[in-house]
């Protein structure tokens, strides 16, 4: 009998695919058994694994051969290749960041940025034996991404004495901060939320808290804070070696609207300014940092007699654990299901006779913890800014290898405008955090600057800004990015889609575009200083490019310097906040880049001949000298 010479084939075929099959399941099972084994390690963990892509995979297949397939990207110098971010931090004044940038940039951080999201957080409320103790556990890539974040210091350095010295500032630690956190969030985002609220944190708690008792300041000791050690552990703070900070704002009825707020606070004992909370909060995330700052409403013992202030929350410290060693109730209702970040456990929280000590004033929450807002702001800006970055890095890796119609990706005229487009936003952006970072040395660490009250002024309305428009640019960018890619950027297992989903987060946690815009009016009106600090940094560049003085001409005149009413001004409050965001790029990419950068940006951007998509450049713009910036 004859046989069919796809039968001799395929039946090799099917058996060789069956095996791989149960070799897959098996090498799946002990992988998840190992990690398994790993969550057991306490204090000091670090995964023995080191992550390497596939070696000298086969390229001849059954029935066709591989080609003209894209190389792994198995190191990057996050610092060497960034030259926009080198014109900002130096040798000089950044730290450790050129040498974390080196650390980082290899196949297995980026490979621990893709198990600690493939392998998602998971909640245990209570032990074996029903008690409760709402935990989180996370998979060894996540512990490691934390250990690696808070051994380079980005929740602290910006808080740290400098070396040798017990008191001393360090005038750059802000810089360094914004340096180290988005070279982190080029390798995974989702850590950098701990870390980012430990960082905004601090500062609040380090104002207030000694005005609280001495029980909870010794129970939980401010220095661990600053320490470079990742404890993961849930054990009482002054047992840990280092301790993170969280926040919980948001509640289901309100969102944004924490007036709107329902979480009641009843005094307990007003000599320690302890309080009793009852309530809930929508959104809690990283729930295993071990302390919180949280809004809730005080209530007065004379219901007869309540205060106006009354609809006005107060700010209050919850840690995991009490100063007599017991939990404290703060009971894990769920973990959200997310979109993107999914490695960070974001989850609904409930208070019930949970103790709490009230920071500041009473009925003045809002303006007590606006400055951490403030801290968070700057870094969703700066975590945006790094997405814009990782994918460009991606997008200019795949054009240098990958050929179509006879040419590389990078040689073809048409992919060259799309690549330098998202060079330029790329640019923008990351001198935009970084030069923020620096006012915000000048802020805290250099107290002597004669000008404080100016830079202050001009550093609340920067950051607004800055928060509003960057964040509303990622999902756009991040996702022309993935498209030069084409198929290769939509598969699971290339970075691409985990930035993609992540890209749209930063534009709504810490307020959400409108609520952004609104508050840079309320800037505007109830600190005037802040919007002429701005006109003054922007004059300062009048005459350098006649796009931007065009820019700036309009802004002033149809929309400052007329009295439009609070309803004009609100509609078109998004106009108004992409145009002063858009001429502040400009201006500083005309005061530190190359004049070949910010004219490209201000034609592009500001011209009259600015494209609507990416790749859709003015004619003016000088590709050949561009192309040079660009990663690879």
């Amino acid at each position: 009998m004859l046989r069919s010479p796809l039968l001799l084939i395929s039946r090799p075929l099917l058996q060789r695919t069956v095996v791989t099959q149960v070799k897959t399941s098996i090498n799946n099972n002990n992988e998840n058994n190992q990690e398994e084994k790993q969550q057991n390690v306490t204090e000091g963990h670090q995964s023995s694994h080191t992550y390497e892509p596939p070696r000298r995979p086969m390229t001849q297949q059954f029935t066709h051969q591989v080609t003209n397939q894209v190389p792994p990207l198995e190191f990057v110098d996050l610092y060497e290749s960034d030259l926009a971010l080198q014109t900002f931090v130096t040798k000089e004044n950044g730290g450790q960041t050129i040498e974390m940038a080196a650390e980082l940039g290899t196949f297995h951080w980026f490979e621990q940025g893709h198990r600690a999201n493939r392998y998602l957080p998971t909640l245990q409320q209570f032990d074996r034996y029903g008690q409760r103790i709402d935990e989180v556990h996370f998979h060894p890539s996540y512990h490691d991404l934390m250990g690696i974040g808070m051994r380079y210091g980005v929740h602290s350095v910006a808080w740290e004495p400098l070396s040798g010295t017990k008191t001393e500032v360090n005038p750059h630690g802000h810089l360094q901060h914004a340096a180290t956190l988005y070279i982190l969030s080029h390798v995974e985002p989702g850590v950098c939320c701990p870390l980012s609220m430990t960082y905004a944190g601090y500062p609040v708690l380090h104002r207030y808290l000694h005005r609280t008792s001495s029980n909870i300041t010794n129970s939980f000791p401010l220095n661990k804070i600053l320490s470079r050690k990742y404890d993961r552990r849930c054990l009482p703070a002054n047992t840990k070696s280092g301790l993170t900070i969280g926040m919980a704002m948001t509640e289901k009825q309100g969102g944004s609207d924490v007036r709107a707020n329902t979480t009641q606070a009843y005094c307990d004992n007003k000599d320690e300014k302890r309080y009793i909370l009852i309530g809930h909060k929508w959104f809690c995330s990283a729930p295993m940092c071990d302390g919180f700052l949280v809004l809730a409403h005080i209530q007065n013992d004379d219901i007869n007699n309540k205060s106006s202030t009354n609809n006005i929350p107060s700010c209050f410290f919850v840690p995991r654990w009490l100063p007599n060693g017991e939990r404290n109730p703060f009971y894990i209702q769920r973990l959200k299901s997310k979109l993107g970040n999914q490695s960070n456990a974001s989850s609904e929280i409930e208070f019930n006779n949970t103790q709490a000590w009230l920071l500041g004033k009473e009925h003045d929450g809002v303006k007590t913890i606006i400055e951490m807002v403030n801290g968070t702001r700057l870094d969703a800006a700066i975590g945006s800014a790094a997405l814009i970055r990782q994918g460009l890095l991606q997008a200019t890796w795949h054009a240098r290898h990958r050929k179509a119609f006879g040419q590389l990706l990078i040689d073809q005229p048409l992919m060259k405008q799309v690549l330098i487009d998202l060079l330029l936003e790329s640019e923008a952006a990351t001198a935009l955090v970084m030069y923020l970072a620096t006012l915000f040395d000048a802020t805290y660490n250099n107290k002597q600057s004669k000008n404080i009250d100016e830079v202050k002024a001009f550093a609340r309305i920067a950051t607004a800004i800055a928060k509003f428009w960057i964040c509303k640019r990622t999902p756009e960018t991040t996702y022309e990015a993935l498209e030069c890619l084409g198929g290769a950027g939509f598969i699971e297992e290339s970075i691409m889609p985990r930035i993609y989903r992540d890209a749209p987060l930063n534009s709504i946690w810490e307020g959400s575009g409108n609520v952004i815009c609104l508050d840079i009016l309320r800037a505007m009106k109830k600190s005037p200083e802040s919007l002429q600090a701005y006109l003054s940094f922007m004059h300062e560049t009048k005459g350098s490019n006649k796009y931007l003085d065009t820019a700036m001409e309009r802004i002033e005149k149809n929309l400052l310097t007329k009295n439009l009413s609070n309803e004009i001004l609100e509609r078109h409050a998004r106009t108004l906040a992409t145009q002063l965001a858009l001429c502040l790029q400009a201006a500083l990419l005309i005061r530190h880049l190359p004049e070949t950068v910010s004219d490209a940006f201000c034609s592009s951007r500001l011209g009259p001949n600015r494209g609507s998509i990416f790749g859709d450049l003015p004619q003016d713009i000088d590709t050949d000298k561009l192309l040079k910036r660009l990663p690879f």
